[in-house]
């Protein structure tokens, strides 16, 4: 009898292999159809995305006027934030994205919102308010009446390039476009910008993807399906923030007429850039790490843009760079970066 129940597989193993068997059954049939249209439209997203992407204008609702300017504009701080995130917004206008006038330099900011999505119900007419609020104070924030969502923030980047169009081509000669969780060293980017004229116009500079493909995982930030995209990706700069001139916006104005809406809005640039024939140029200032707090600052010292960052942690990266930033240059030294 104790031999022939060793024999025999006890239950909880039975039911140990039944849910391998169907939890693995389960990952192929995601596998297998996270492609077709039951996929597709498996999320509210990407269908409310497929169902405007058609639609590229909406009204703005706030937009700061700092063109014409009396002074020229050198470098515009241009930085997409979710209309919730006014901490990070916050800490951008205490620390590197500050107006200032530097070496007959002027450097202007300003923040690209839209409006809350359904999902916060009653919240939404208090952040709205509070949008308003922040508005009237600072004057930086540029909101357009479409909802905040991860599928919508190419519709910042392409209204973006109508409203400098239409107020500021003439007065502003170029653009660093950003996330609000990234920390810019303003100084060293104006330092390349008035040295020797070492970059090609139209100017298009951050940190250069080449040869990637989309991600075909259903459940991935930055899930893609062969119906909506199929090969890889054209040139295009991530990690959080790239610098252009004013003659590469209008290009990418003039080519997003043919360029239809991508939910990745870094590669949605690529493909306008790619239609304009608009070479991307990498640069290493753009660091394709992002920020540890556990590391010592000097770490980052000398980089241009820098991402993942939160609030507090762009206050006290600022802060040490103010008042021990320059001992960083023998500490890199010494490590031979």
């Amino acid at each position: 009898m104790a031999a022939q129940l060793k024999k025999a597989p006890s239950l909880p193993r039975r039911l140990l292999y039944t849910m391998f068997f169907l939890s693995t059954s389960a990952l192929l049939l995601v596998l297998f159809y996270n492609d077709g249209l039951t996929g597709e439209w498996q999320s509210s997203l990407h269908q409310a995305f497929l169902l405007s992407r058609q639609v590229k204008t909406y009204p703005l609702l706030h937009g700061p006027r700092i063109c014409p300017s009396r002074r020229p504009i050198t470098l515009l701080l241009a930085v997409k934030s979710h209309i919730s995130n006014f901490e990070q917004r916050q800490a951008i206008r205490n620390t590197w994205g500050k107006d200032r006038l530097q070496s007959e330099q002027v450097v202007r900011r300003v923040f690209l919102l839209s409006i809350p999505d359904k999902g916060v119900g009653p919240y939404a007419t208090a952040l709205n308010s509070m949008v308003m609020e922040e508005n009237n104070l600072y004057r930086d924030i540029l909101q357009w009446d479409f909802q905040e969502s991860f599928y919508n923030v190419t519709l910042k980047e392409l209204l973006f390039w109508h409203w400098f169009q239409d107020h500021c081509m003439g007065s502003i000669r170029y653009v660093l476009k950003g996330d609000d969780d990234v920390f810019v060293d303003v100084e060293r980017v104006l330092d390349f910008l008035r040295g020797p004229p070492t970059h090609v116009e139209p100017l298009y500079m951050g940190r250069l993807f080449v040869n990637t493909f989309p991600v075909r995982l259903w459940g991935n930030k930055y899930y893609v399906p062969w119906s909506l995209y199929s090969g890889a990706y054209p040139p295009y700069m991530g990690g959080g923030g790239y610098l252009i001139s004013n003659k590469t916006i209008r290009l990418l104005l003039q080519a997003s007429s043919e360029v239809l809406l991508f939910p990745i809005d870094d590669v949605y640039v690529g493909m306008c850039a790619e239609v304009a024939n608009i070479s991307a140029r990498h640069h290493q200032g753009f660091m394709p790490i992002e920020f540890n707090p556990s590391q010592h600052p000097c770490i980052y010292w000398g980089v241009l843009v820098l991402h993942r960052l939160e609030s507090n942690q762009q206050y006290l990266l600022w802060n040490f760079y103010k008042s021990q930033g320059h001992k960083c240059d023998n500490f890199t030294s010494q490590l031979g970066l």
